[in-house]
C-alpha cells in the first residue's frame, strides 16, 4: 500500500466562495454566477403571502360551455353549382 495515500482528502488551499461556500478558482475570490447573485436584491421570504390579484381558493369559476350548434342534414344540403366556361 502507498504510504501517501490517505483516505479523506486533504483541506484545499483554496480560497472559499463567501455566498456558496465551495473552492474558488477565480481570481476575485468569487465565483461570477455567485457575484450576480450576491448583487441581485434579496428575494422576500414569506413565500405564503399571496397576491391581491390572484383569486381566492375558494372562489370557484364555472367552465366555460361550447355552443351546441344544430347539425343540418347532410342530404338536405343543395349540391354545388356547376361551373360553366364560354
Amino acid at each position: 500500500m502507498n504510504p501517501r495515500y490517505y483516505h479523506t482528502p486533504l483541506p484545499s488551499t483554496r480560497v472559499r466562495c463567501p455566498v456558496c461556500h465551495e473552492a474558488v478558482y477565480s481570481r476575485a475570490g468569487i465565483h461570477p454566477q455567485c457575484a450576480v447573485r450576491q448583487a441581485d436584491p434579496p428575494r422576500p421570504k414569506d413565500k405564503g403571502q399571496k397576491k391581491p390579484d390572484q383569486p381566492e381558493v375558494d372562489d370557484v369559476v364555472a367552465p366555460p360551455q361550447a355552443e351546441i350548434l344544430s347539425v343540418a342534414d347532410p342530404l338536405s344540403v343543395p349540391p354545388p353549382t356547376p361551373i360553366t366556361v364560354p
